[in-house]
């Protein structure tokens, strides 16, 4: 059988022995991106209504069900034969097994085990190399050309935040390796792209300062304070207030060092 490789950490993609193939459109497409992001676990048959349909339902669920379920077999044998026997049915719903190494969220998912063990040794570089991993297969929004509401508001938004936690997890080790200036553009960025995500805030103020920027890092706080206080009513939290003093009062030991 080829090797088939599915992405989702960006656009839907699917590789048949490393080149790029078409994936299906609509319901059919949905479906795929609901096996695959639970490759390996049966999916339900109500999970799978809900992510294709929401609440617009045809008039005979589980019969249009079946139909996309038979287009979806045609399609993966189209890509290999015997491809098709990748999608299997159990009691309890469906299952598309395929190597983990195969799914790029997995392949995250594995290296962010990875970057763990690292932090439980003690080892900064294994962390920030298990990290990069990570980060690297991050192509851009989960799923942005899959439509699905069901998807986009109740299981994106999860993935979505384990790779800002991820990011942010990276940033500590750069710190506490002392990499403070390779910080400072990318939390730049992140606090445009994320404004209300004080973490990114705080770690952005603590690279000016370490990098002797403590008038910039004045400022980040001065504009996110602003920002939050205009546009939702409530003032920075605890955490980035005291980071503002201790800056303020050229305090070292209140601007921390980084590691997890």
């Amino acid at each position: 059988m080829r090797r088939m490789e599915f992405g989702v950490l960006g656009p839907f993609e699917a590789l048949v022995d490393q080149r790029p193939t078409p994936i299906p459109r609509g319901r059919q497409r949905v479906l795929l991106a609901t096996l695959v992001l639970h490759t390996g676990e049966v999916v339900g048959v109500d999970e799978l209504l809900e992510r294709m349909w929401g609440d617009r339902l045809p008039g005979s669920p589980r019969g249009a069900l079946q139909i996309c379920l038979t287009r979806v077999r045609r399609w993966l044998d189209v890509q290999g034969e015997g491809a098709a026997r990748l999608l299997t049915t159990e009691s309890a719903g469906y299952v598309l097994r395929l190597p983990p190494q195969n799914v790029d969220l997995l392949r995250f998912r594995d290296s962010l085990r990875a970057a763990e063990a690292a932090a439980e040794r003690g080892d900064l570089v294994g962390q920030w190399a298990a990290l990069a991993t990570v980060l690297s297969l991050w192509r851009g929004p989960v799923l942005a050309d899959v439509h699905s509401d069901s998807l986009q508001q109740d299981v994106i938004p999860r993935i979505t935040e384990e790779y800002l936690r991820a990011l942010e997890w990276r940033h500590e080790v750069g710190f506490a390796l002392g990499r403070h200036d390779r910080l400072v553009g990318e939390l730049l960025a992140l606090t445009r792209k994320y404004p209300y995500r004080e973490r990114y805030w705080g770690q952005l103020m603590r690279a000016l300062c370490r990098c002797g920027r403590q008038v910039e890092a004045l400022d980040a706080y001065r504009r996110v304070r602003t920002r939050l206080r205009e546009e939702i009513g409530v003032d920075p939290g605890p955490e980035l207030r005291r980071l503002h003093v201790a800056i303020l009062r050229n305090d070292p030991a209140g601007v921390p060092n980084g590691a997890r």
